[in-house]
């Protein structure tokens, strides 16, 4: 989720990878709308618009529990990969999380109205 201000940039400009992370400075994206609920809620997020998207993962890295603060597109690219596949917590419903690092693998994005 973002802001209602913020949701229409991003549908107009597209999305930027954002500075800090679990995964690092990526562009994340839950696998429903309800998952996003318990996700807006760091320090520099916010709520009230949901954007759907389209999103091309490639080659996905599967991790669990911790993912990498410092993880950067270079990073994973040495490791084979183009984008992650977190699960935050085994013991939880907090959700899947899918993590990229470019704005190119977002090949379509609308306001998704619940």
């Amino acid at each position: 989720q973002t802001s209602p201000h913020i949701g229409h940039i991003i549908l107009r400009e597209g999305f930027k990878p954002g500075h800090t992370g679990w995964c690092g400075g990526g562009i994340y994206f839950a696998a429903t709308p309800q998952a996003t609920v318990g996700k807006a809620i760091g320090p520099d997020s916010h709520t009230g618009f949901i954007i759907a998207a389209k999103v091309n993962l490639g080659r996905a890295k599967l991790m669990y529990g911790r993912c990498e603060h410092d993880m950067t597109e270079a990073k994973l690219r040495r490791w084979g990969y183009d984008s992650i596949l977190w699960h935050p917590s085994p013991c939880c419903a907090f959700g899947d999380e899918y993590v990229v690092y470019s704005p190119d693998r977002v090949l379509s994005t609308w306001h998704h109205k619940w």
